[in-house]
């Protein structure tokens, strides 16, 4: 079989009704056709063909069906809508699969009698494409992606395919598809995933694949007894230990045991791999960090369904300003909008801004990011001038630094406030930056209207972000978050504790950069304006008063070399003892829940101001702003897991001048007494 290159389009019969011959017959949430040897069995499940029990069970029944007709020599399957299967369906991963379970469909698919073959089109992913490898041939329309998601969740795959997938490709392609959590379209399958790439509809090219089969007396080739993956014994199991160094030491439970688990495919019989996979796939599950992840995929989910349904982002944008925000807004725009129009008041700005964004582009070309067209067609589709000029056409308007809020804007069109500032309508704020940012904060001002924030929610969606609606004059999240995270961290070294071992009790804890590492990064001086109260003391203003800036002058909470590495200060232990009484060391689990517990409790006043729609939001910010670990899930449920009783009490037993920061919320109290496991949504 040969792989060929083209694009065609699905077709599928009406249930029940003839076409060419075959006859189609619904059966649950499978539809069966017949006709010309061949059985196609189309699973025609809601949300993306995903692999419900329902549907699982329908398959199993069709299977049977098909694989004892007389009539039928192959069996075809496939995916109605936009994609094959896009696998599990999320809320089953909480707990064990219903039966049948996944693992069981693909056992059973692999021991027909008849040649299956999977003809995927769209999407095959998680469950979805165990399925197609449990399937003893596979065609491919162009475009299809392919991959296996459930290392993002923690889990390792759940229906075969750490044992089927090596032995067809071997195991440093199956490790890096199953490690990277990422889908791959199948045009750059490697040798060994797909028999053919189909040049015209693939139906049509699936019907002349089963001709082929049967002219050739090709019968059901089984994965399991395939030994392709494993021709050169020492080379597998040097990219299994290359694999297993790389990730080991990391927080997410699923790597360390999806890199056993093929292991095992080359040691162990095929049976045995089997129920080797299973067992690791309930011990990741059973996991804290794996709960934490698939909470933080939940989080996505319902941030995602919250936002405003897409709608056709505007044709234009415009970037009126000079800040600091406004190239690398342009730059980040460029790739998505049809035009960017950057306006501002100084022409030597534009024009070294142009400049600066033809360097950049160049360097992304120069490491292979984009190719060299792609930089002159971004380009080409920007115009520079003054900013009243430049407003005149857009469909959306982006203020990226003060000054511009006067510039007259065109009938119905929004003007959006991207930099820090008050707020009256419609601001957005991206974590961490715009360029690369996965997540905006949508800030719905005192005078916001629908139309704007649907507006911005989809040039959001158009960047590739995930919008988060905020209710503020023009505070946002992640701003808000990172003041907690600093006004707790220095209230500790207020009641003795050092810089040093908070930011280890956070390393320790999975978190590269705690809140000393992070504000030496960033830079002492621009912090003087968070606020303390009375008897407490920003200890970042405390230091640059001092003349220590942070790493940009070698010296801040730690002593900086010159290739960058932070060394612990005894100037800064002086400086701290001398301003404040020493006090025992605490314990480091005792320093973070101080810490979490402390940002939970800002969230905490936020939701219950309304300031945002569910916690589980804020934790989203939390991974992008202030980095978090994503295996913690962020601040509010990493509280929750420490206990609301143990936090709300070690809240309240905080000796410290900022007692209004430090009081717990009555929302800890609704929570201890009610034995809630999840904070109230807004």
């Amino acid at each position: 079989m040969t792989k060929g290159t083209g694009c065609g389009a699905f077709a599928l019969a009406p249930a029940g009704k003839r076409k060419g011959g075959q006859m189609a017959q619904a059966a649950g949430a499978v539809e069966v056709r017949i006709g010309e040897g061949i059985a196609w069995l189309v699973m025609t499940g809601e949300a993306a063909n995903r692999l419900t029990p329902e549907l699982r069970g329908a398959l199993l029944t069709e299977l049977a069906r098909a694989e004892a007709d007389p009539a039928v020599a192959c069996i075809v399957l496939q995916g109605a809508g936009a994609c094959f299967s896009e696998g599990d369906d999320p809320t089953e991963l909480e707990g064990p699969h219903a039966t049948p379970d996944p693992a069981t469909l693909c056992r059973r698919v692999e021991a027909c009698a008849k040649p299956v073959i999977a003809a995927m089109h769209g999407a095959a992913l998680g469950t979805g494409a165990e399925l197609a490898l449990a399937a003893h041939y596979r065609i491919a329309a162009p475009g299809t992606r392919f991959g296996l998601p459930n290392v993002a969740l923690g889990l390792t795959p759940a229906a075969g395919a750490s044992q089927r997938l090596p032995r067809l490709v071997g195991a440093g392609q199956a490790l890096d598809l199953m490690l990277s959590g990422q889908a791959i379209t199948l045009e750059a399958a490697p040798a060994g995933l797909i028999d053919h790439l189909a040049r015209g509809p693939i139906e049509e090219e699936t019907r002349a694949f089963c001709a082929e089969l049967r002219a050739e007396g090709l019968g059901p080739r089984p994965a399991a007894q395939r030994r392709e993956g494993f021709a050169v014994p020492l080379a597998y199991q040097q990219a299994v230990a290359a694999r297993r160094a790389k990730v080991a030491g990391g927080g997410n439970p699923a790597p360390p045991e999806i890199v056993a688990a093929v292991e095992a495919a080359q040691l162990l019989p095929f049976a045995g791999g089997l129920e080797f996979e299973a067992d690791a796939y309930e011990t990741c599950r059973e996991t804290e960090a794996s709960a934490a992840l698939r909470a933080v995929a939940a989080a996505e989910r319902a941030a995602a369904s919250a936002m405003t349904p897409a709608r056709r982002a505007p044709h234009r944008v415009a970037v009126l300003g000079e800040g600091p925000l406004a190239l690398p807004l342009v730059q980040a725009l460029l790739p998505v909008a049809a035009g960017v129009d950057w306006g501002c008041d100084a022409p030597g700005v534009l024009h070294d801004g142009v400049i600066a964004l033809h360097r950049r582009l160049e360097a992304a070309r120069q490491g292979g990011s984009i190719a060299e067209e792609e930089v002159e067609e971004r380009l080409s589709r920007l115009r520079v001038g003054a900013p009243a000029d430049m407003a005149r056409s857009a469909g959306c308007i982006l203020l990226a630094g003060p000054g511009q809020r006067e510039v007259a804007a065109p009938a119905g069109v929004s003007r959006l406030v991207a930099y820090p500032g008050r707020v009256r309508e419609v601001g957005l704020r991206f974590a961490p930056a715009p360029l690369g940012a996965r997540l905006v904060e949508v800030i719905a001002g005192p005078e916001a209207q629908v139309e704007q924030i649907a507006e911005a929610e989809a040039l959001a969606q158009q960047m590739g972000c995930l919008a988060i609606r905020v209710r503020s004059g023009g505070e946002s999240l992640g701003g808000r978050l990172f003041d907690a995270w600093c006004r707790a961290a220095d209230a500790l070294v207020d009641m003795g504790q050092s810089p040093e071992a908070i930011d280890a009790a956070c390393r320790d804890w999975g978190w590269r950069r705690g809140p000393f590492l992070r504000r030496d990064q960033m830079g002492l001086s621009r912090l003087g304006a968070q606020t303390r109260a009375e008897g407490a003391v920003n200890w970042a203003s405390a230091l640059a008063e001092s003349g220590r800036m942070g790493r940009e002058n070698g010296a801040g909470f730690y002593d900086w070399t010159e290739a960058g590495v932070p060394l612990a200060s005894a100037e800064v232990d002086a400086l701290v003892v001398a301003r404040r009484p020493a006090a025992p060391a605490l314990p480091a689990d005792m320093l973070r829940l101080l810490l979490i517990g402390a940002m939970a409790n800002e969230g905490a006043r936020m939701l219950a101001a309304g300031m945002l729609r569910r916690a589980s939001d804020l934790d989203l910010v939390a991974l992008e702003v202030l980095e978090m670990p994503r295996w913690r899930g962020g601040p509010m449920l990493a509280a929750l897991r420490m206990g609301a009783r143990a936090v709300r009490e070690a809240l309240a037993a905080v000796a410290h001048p900022d007692r209004a920061f430090w009081a717990p919320h009555p929302l800890w109290d609704d929570l201890v007494t009610t034995g809630g496991a999840d904070w109230p949504q807004r």
